[in-house]
């Protein structure tokens, strides 16, 4: 089904078993080529962020915005947070084609979606690019201004700070940093964050990035070890955290991994859904991404709530993350599967009993400003 929105607009959907909507989203004018995903709205209106990513064809594109608003769904059902899984691709590159006429043609077609899809900032997808949007719909989250929450990197940086202690509390009975050695993968918005604040917790730093001046700057805050992209999943640590782009954790990698948990922010870490039983059996405990990344999806999400953002309501409930995640690790241990099997089933049994469903409709309180 097409459908044509001023003139050059045109939004199509493709039918994909599983999934409640994935629309194709076109305008030749501005060279937009999008693709927004809906995978449930059983608990409430699709919630996630918009990714801009230089993809080299539309087959990789959809594959990747199909597993991230499935992750999204488990996401949300599992920090309880009664929002539906959604997900946006803009295939275009973040550092050349990114031009407001893009950004606001995109607008267009979530303002046609009426809230089913509610977008936020996400990897190539900045602040004050959602506060470009914002100015075509109200359905966006994560705006840099009073009625919102801002970047919500630091929040997503802690709920992995607080999944991170708790695989060590797990492995070791302390969820003590002090002497700890983290090895990260990607320093973006949340990793650089997350290196911050391991840092002050007395952890020793190894990390990896493709821009090496990040790298730099961030080895002269902290002391940590530079290591090649290749290197670091090699490196022996008591936690490596992979915070770059997805699927780094699969056949070819997990065997040279020398760590003892994986605990990181990015996101579909997983390539399939096995490399967790792979993870498992040589005795790496994983801490399930769709659970420690959810402090920003968390942090945005109460924008939308009757009595409006609060940072301290936010901290609070991020902090469960770690609670959540000593759950998931029991629930694992018990039935002798996955961690990652663990909250899966965990998220299915909420979704099946619709356990969290949104009674009340989400407030766009920022629609007033603009």
């Amino acid at each position: 089904m097409a459908q044509a929105c001023e003139k050059t607009l045109t939004l199509e959907e493709i039918s994909v078993p599983g999934y409640e909507k994935i629309i194709r989203v076109l305008n030749r004018e501005v060279g937009l080529h999008a693709i927004i995903c809906i995978h449930s709205s059983v608990i409430g209106p699709a919630l996630g962020g918009i990714r801009i990513y230089p993809y080299p064809n539309e087959e990789m594109a959809l594959k990747d915005v199909m597993r991230l608003a499935k992750a999204m769904t488990y996401k949300s059902l599992l920090s309880e947070c009664s929002w539906g899984g959604g997900k946006a691709v803009i295939i275009a590159d973040p550092k050349e084609d990114k031009k407001k006429e893009l950004l606001s043609a995109f607008a267009e077609a979530v303002d046609q979606l009426k809230g089913e899809y509610i977008c936020a900032e996400d990897v190539g997808c900045s602040p004050e690019d959602v506060l470009i949007i914002s100015k075509t719909t109200p359905y966006v989250v994560g705006l840099p201004h009073k009625k919102s929450s801002g970047n919500p990197a630091v929040f997503t940086a802690w709920g992995t700070f607080r999944g991170i202690q708790s695989a060590l509390k797990k492995i070791y009975d302390s969820s003590d940093l002090e002497g700890r050695k983290i090895a990260i993968q990607g320093i973006g918005a949340v990793g650089f964050e997350l290196a911050k604040l391991l840092f002050w917790a007395g952890a020793h730093l190894i990390i990896s990035d493709l821009d090496q001046k990040k790298c730099l700057e961030l080895q002269q805050l902290t002391g940590a070890v530079i290591l090649s992209t290749e290197e670091i999943l090699k490196t022996k640590c008591d936690v490596l955290a992979p915070c770059a782009m997805g699927g780094v954790l699969n056949s070819c990698t997990i065997p040279l991994l020398r760590c003892l948990a994986v605990a990181g922010c990015a996101n579909n870490q997983l390539l399939n859904d096995s490399d967790a039983d792979e993870l498992a059996s040589r005795g790496i405990l994983y801490s399930p991404d769709f659970i420690i990344n959810a402090g920003g999806l968390i942090n945005v999400s109460l924008e939308l709530e009757a009595e409006g953002y609060c940072p301290i309501r936010a901290r609070n409930r991020v902090n469960r993350i770690y609670d959540q995640l000593m759950v998931i690790y029991d629930i694992a241990e018990q039935n002798r599967f996955s961690t990652h099997k663990a909250a899966l089933s965990l998220g299915d049994y909420r979704l099946k009993y619709q356990i969290g469903k949104r009674i009340e409709p989400p407030y766009f309180h920022h629609a007033s400003l603009s």
